[in-house]
């Protein structure tokens, strides 16, 4: 039976993958046995390791040779962790708060994960941590800070307003009647934000090198 659960959690992933930019496998109440199997079912779908980010469990990444690692925020050091993986292999970690924020780029870290944003079922009675929050962190790190937590298509642009890199939902996705679909929607409001920011740069490089100009003229 675990078999197959995974086989259809990294059949839902492959359909999903090309929408999005990582898949994160995560078996928060499994051991690294399940975790493993999961990783490897992704594999065998068709998703690229690359893609794949191995949640805690530094061992399953090193075994699957994945593209990324997500340590807890109370998981081991990141600066530790960086020392056994491959070149090119990215780790993040998970953080609550702007301290934890700082003490993982010191460490190291690639980027973090900063969370919950809004509220979530995923942590009934806990109080969300809000956006300006995300923006005092996004603000005074130099790392990435990808936004997480109870995430709509309708958030995207207030949190890229506030400074996030990225996103990542879980709920959204996966509850959705069509996780597909669902996965389409979140990747083209945040295409539709990228692309806005690019122009917005273009307008204000040639701004600065000729002048005013108006966006139309880009």
């Amino acid at each position: 039976m675990e078999n197959d659960s995974h086989a259809y959690v990294a059949q839902v992933a492959a359909a999903i993958y090309p929408y999005v930019h990582f898949v994160h496998a995560r078996l928060k109440q499994k051991g690294a046995s399940e975790l493993l199997g999961l990783t490897r079912s992704m594999v065998e779908q068709g998703i690229p390791l690359q893609q794949i980010v191995v949640n805690d469990r530094v061992d399953v990444a090193l075994l699957t040779l994945a593209g990324a690692v997500q340590l807890p925020a109370n998981g081991l050091p990141a600066q530790d962790v960086k020392g056994l993986l491959p070149k090119g292999t990215r780790c993040g970690v998970s953080v609550h708060s702007l301290e934890e924020a700082q003490i993982a780029e010191r460490a190291g870290a690639d980027y973090v994960l900063y969370g919950h944003v809004y509220e979530t079922h995923c942590k009934p009675g806990v109080v969300p941590r809000g956006t300006a929050q995300l923006e005092r962190i996004c603000r005074l790190s130099n790392i990435p800070v990808i936004a997480l937590g109870g995430i709509q298509p309708h958030h995207i642009p207030e949190l890229y307003h506030a400074g996030a890199s990225g996103i990542a939902v879980m709920s959204g996705i996966w509850e959705a009647e069509s996780p597909i679909a669902a996965a389409m929607e979140y990747r083209q409001m945040v295409d539709q934000i990228v692309c806005s920011r690019c122009k917005e740069t273009r307008v204000e490089e040639f701004r600065k090198k000729y002048g005013q100009v108006s966006g139309e003229e880009i």
